[in-house]
């Protein structure tokens, strides 16, 4: 994190956690995001292969909700992606009306770069941690969520 983003931001707001926590993550959400635009691709969909990986197939829905996303949103970046040949979009044989995405061998490739491009990013914004700082924040940040 460059030393314009602690001097832009008032310090007495830096020692709330909050919104330190929300800072931090909007830098780190613009460094993820940058660094895919660098190699052409969207940090999105990134998410939207990581979810299908690992939860496997889903419908458009159930996607969405995993990622907070708008379900319009998800069906334009399902689309790119189809086309793409990342994601395959199949009629869901227990109701017709509904579609079951799934990630293609293409997909899993795709998604190997974009960890690559997430480690870097992240990698980057957290240079000033060591690694048991980096260990720490990211056990507590977990156990955050789960709380």
């Amino acid at each position: 994190m460059s030393t314009e983003d602690h001097v832009s931001r008032p310090p007495e707001l830096l020692r709330l956690p909050g919104f330190a926590l929300a800072h931090l993550g909007r830098v780190v959400r613009g460094a993820i995001r940058a660094a895919f635009v660098d190699h052409g691709l969207a940090s999105q969909a990134h998410f939207v292969l990581a979810c299908l990986d690992e939860y496997g197939t889903q419908s458009q829905r159930e996607l969405a909700d995993r990622l907070a996303m708008d379900r319009s949103d998800l069906t334009k970046l399902v689309d790119k992606l189809e086309q793409a040949g990342e994601v395959r979009r199949e009629p869901d044989p227990k109701d017709r009306r509904r579609y079951q995405l799934s990630i293609t061998r293409s997909g899993k490739t795709t998604l190997k770069r974009g960890i690559q491009i997430m480690d870097e990013a992240t990698n980057e914004v957290l240079a000033g941690l060591t690694t048991q700082e980096r260990a720490a924040l990211e056990q507590l940040v977990l156990r955050a969520l789960d709380g």
